[in-house]
Order: structure tokens, then sequence, then C-alpha cells
């Protein structure tokens, strides 16, 4: 008996260890375009930087990709020092022209 208890107490962790993982999970992977104006999101994905460059000057441009979708990022002040390819977990407000506007993005450390 005190043996089977233990197994029960083990698995429960095990499922419990998983929902936690599985939650973060899926609002790290919700669906941009279910973005309303207005509301929250968090997302992981890869931060691509691009450089308009042309007569009348240049500016740069940040997007995330996630699952094939470039989400434009719009960030009040100065924008983060990270280059292209960065894996990054972004949180900020959807603005009506679907972009983001960031409150907070963090690279994620591989490995």
């Amino acid at each position: 008996m005190h043996s089977r208890l233990v197994g029960l107490i083990g698995l429960a962790v095990l499922v419990l260890a998983c929902r936690v993982g599985t939650t973060e999970s899926r609002l790290a992977q919700t669906p941009p375009s279910a973005g309303k104006p207005g509301t929250e999101a968090v997302i992981v994905g890869e931060l691509e930087v691009l450089v308009e460059d042309s007569d009348r000057g240049s500016r740069v441009l940040y997007f995330l990709m996630w699952n094939s979708q470039r989400i434009s990022l719009r960030f009040q002040g100065t924008a983060p020092d990270l280059t292209s390819g960065t894996r990054v977990r972004v949180q900020g407000r959807w603005g009506d022209d679907g972009s983001l506007a960031v409150t907070s993005i963090e690279p994620i450390k591989s490995g």
C-alpha cells in the first residue's frame, strides 16, 4: 500500500509539472491572429531586424517570426540591442494594425 501511494504521489507531481509547462507553452503559442487590439500577448519566436535605407533617410524595423508569420514590433523609447536570429520572449499589447507594442523583450538562451 505504501509503495502504491508513493507511486500515485509521484504520478501526480509529474502530471502537475507537465501542466505547468504546457500552460507556458500554450501561452507562448497563442495564435497572433487571434489577438484583439488592446489585448496582452506573450509570444516566443525569432527576432528579425531589418535596416531600410534610402535617399530620404534610414530606419530600423523589428519583427518577430512566429510559425511562419511576421509580426511587426513597436518599442516605446529605445529598441533593444539584439540581432536577427535571436530567440526571444516578447510581451506586449496588440495594436489596431496587427503590430505588437512591446512592453518587455528578453532573449532566450539556447542549450
